[in-house]
């Protein structure tokens, strides 16, 4: 059994007033069986028009109604040669809802890949968080992504950006110029800049002057690095692969890679989600021809690819096979942070509720619990003896706040105490 104490680092919540969200009337729709109409005029500036010929197709669609009407309006506002990029976008992502409408999934993923796919990774667009939102809502039935890690550490090049750079030699002849991309799809960009992992410009020119050092290096090198919240920038991102280091985050919740997307990664998903089963991490590389490599890093939960990562950080030769990377047993103290975090809104609530009878309470809740192997919570009460504030409709209600917590599952027992700092004004 694991038993965790946070001593040093309190959640602080201050209690605050939420005010209440105005609301406003929107645009009145079709009464259900009646077929709106928008009239494009020749020679008139039609964006309004389309935009409203795109937004009645867009509530059609909402109702699960009149697809065929959504669709035929739909197909014309693509046709029209006056309709603006960000229009093209809005049409296309409704179109893919369509599709799927009726009932053709595999065209719909495709629509919405080809979307992604027609833009430049690295540089926003206003419908992208939606379009990679639909992505993933399609393929695995959640729009949900990974949690961003938490920021750390100097920069540096690693053992393995020094293994990395032989993939990417300087020319001998001509400009004397090198270009760096390297594409991650997940993971965290600060873990990695910590570590180096990737630093292959660095380890470029750590090497040169070990090889050289009185030489004088004219060598121009551009370091370009995307990096992406996940795979479903995999579309938008194949104009690069070809010419990238490819790094793909994996874990068996938010960062599960699709099937879909086999061809792309060093091991097939079924490979790779049979052997993190077994709780393990794993690393995987594969060789692609005039391309820099494709690179796995993964692990069961996404709070462990760190560990997995720091393993290959240190590996000074691209591995020739998979390799199995142990881990730490139990849920890591940022994973427990970030599930607790989730309560706090409840938390207030209970606290808001205090304030009303006792204006200046303040002080620390401990909370004590113990988290079960499936994630759920037992056990939960306030450690009287360490708290500082003491209401007893208080605890009763940031305990029962606490029973509703769901932990990521490892199969065993961790005991918990979260002491909570509540502060009127904090």
């Amino acid at each position: 059994m694991n038993i965790i104490h946070h001593p040093a680092v309190a959640a602080v919540i201050a209690a605050g007033l939420l005010s209440p969200a105005s609301c406003t009337e929107g645009p009145e729709t079709a009464a259900p069986g009646a077929e709106a109409r928008v009239d494009l005029v020749d020679g008139a500036d039609r964006r309004p028009d389309i935009s409203l010929a795109i937004e009645q197709a867009e509530r059609r669609l909402d109702a699960g109604r009149e697809v065929a009407v959504a669709r035929r309006a739909l197909s014309e506002v693509l046709a029209d040669p006056s309709v603006t990029p960000d229009q093209r976008d809005q049409a296309r992502l409704a179109m893919s809802r369509v599709l799927e409408a009726e009932g053709d999934q595999e065209g719909a993923i495709a629509a919405v890949e080809s979307l992604l796919g027609d833009h430049v990774v690295g540089e926003p667009w206003p419908l992208q968080r939606a379009a990679e939102r639909r992505l993933r809502l399609l393929v695995t039935g959640s729009e949900e992504k990974p949690l961003p890690e938490e920021p750390s550490g100097p920069e540096r090049a690693s053992p393995f950006a020094r293994a990395l750079a032989r993939y990417f030699p300087v020319p001998e002849s001509g400009p004397r110029e090198l270009t760096v991309t390297v594409v991650a799809f997940g993971g965290s960009r600060e873990v990695s800049e910590r570590l180096g992992t990737f630093a292959v410009a660095r380890a470029i020119r750590a090497l040169r002057r070990e090889a050289c050092p009185r030489c004088d290096d004219q060598v121009a090198i551009n370091n370009m690095s995307h990096g992406t919240d996940g795979w479903a920038q995999i579309p938008a991102s194949r104009p690069l692969l070809g010419s990238s280091l490819a790094v793909f985050y994996f874990d068996l919740g938010n960062q599960r890679i699709p099937a879909r997307y086999d061809a792309d990664l060093p091991l097939p998903t079924a490979d790779i989600v049979a052997r993190l089963e077994k709780g393990e991490g794993l690393i995987a590389v594969r060789e692609r021809g005039a391309a820099p490599p494709a690179i796995l890093i993964a692990a069961p939960r996404q709070a462990q690819l760190h560990v997995v990562e720091e393993a290959l950080a240190a590996m000074h030769e691209l591995p020739a096979g998979p390799v199995a990377v142990p881990l730490p047993d139990g849920l890591t103290p940022a994973e427990i942070q970030a599930v607790v975090r989730t309560g706090f809104a409840a938390y207030r609530t209970c606290y808001d509720a205090l304030l009303e009878r006792r204006p200046a309470a303040a002080g620390k809740v401990p909370l004590s619990f113990a988290i079960l192997g499936d994630g759920a919570v037992a056990d939960a009460r306030v450690d009287a003896a360490a708290a500082t504030l003491r209401d007893a409709t208080l605890e009763r209600c940031m305990v029962e706040a606490t029973r509703g917590l769901k932990f990521p599952g490892i199969g065993e027992k961790t005991t918990v105490v979260y002491p909570i700092e509540l502060s009127p004004g904090g």
